[in-house]
């Protein structure tokens, strides 16, 4: 299972990309990949996802030097272990602070993610209903591909029980149309 969850989210990631690149007026200003390991060690749950930002048009200067940009994250993934693959759709407002030139920005996102399962072994999510927030860095590599560490949190916000919460480290590699 773990394979075809691999092998969906590469065939529709690559797909999702040449769409969106056809169009300069796409939906998505950014597209790409994203890992993440558990960050607790306790179980052995890797996610994999392809996701989209949609630039909303929402900035302002805070100051001369910097800048809060405020758009849209929809992303699709998997998150395999314990012998088992849940497939996920998550949608969040994602906050971007820049620093003048610098091209490294701060990243701070937070909404709803539905899960197919929530059961991983004897790991218990609590719900599929789940809410995933993250902080991070993202570092501009040129102006057509990004780096990104993100800190990510996901829980179910005590809508049902258990609530044991989910950490994890997360990657990404992004292109920007």
């Amino acid at each position: 299972m773990k394979a075809l969850t691999i092998s969906l989210i590469l065939f529709f990631g690559s797909h999702y990309t040449h769409l969106a690149a056809q169009n300069a007026d796409s939906l998505f200003s950014t597209a790409g990949v994203r890992v993440g390991v558990d960050a607790e060690n306790q179980i052995g749950l890797v996610s994999y996802e392809i996701f989209g930002i949609t630039n909303m048009g929402w900035s302002w200067d805070l100051s001369e030097r910097i800048r809060l940009d405020l758009n849209i994250e929809t992303a699709v993934g998997g998150l395999s272990g314990e012998g088992e693959t849940a497939i996920y759709a998550r949608m969040a407002p994602v906050a971007e602070i820049f620093f003048g030139d610098c091209p490294l920005s701060l990243t701070l996102s937070s909404g709803p993610a539905l899960y197919s399962e929530d059961t991983f072994d004897t790991y218990d999510i609590g719900g599929n209903f789940q809410f995933t927030s993250s902080v991070g860095l993202n570092w501009d590599l040129n102006d057509t591909y990004a780096l990104s560490y993100r800190f990510q949190h996901t829980s179910n916000a005590h809508i049902s029980s258990p609530n044991p919460g989910l950490d994890m480290h997360t990657i990404s590699i992004a292109y920007k149309f």
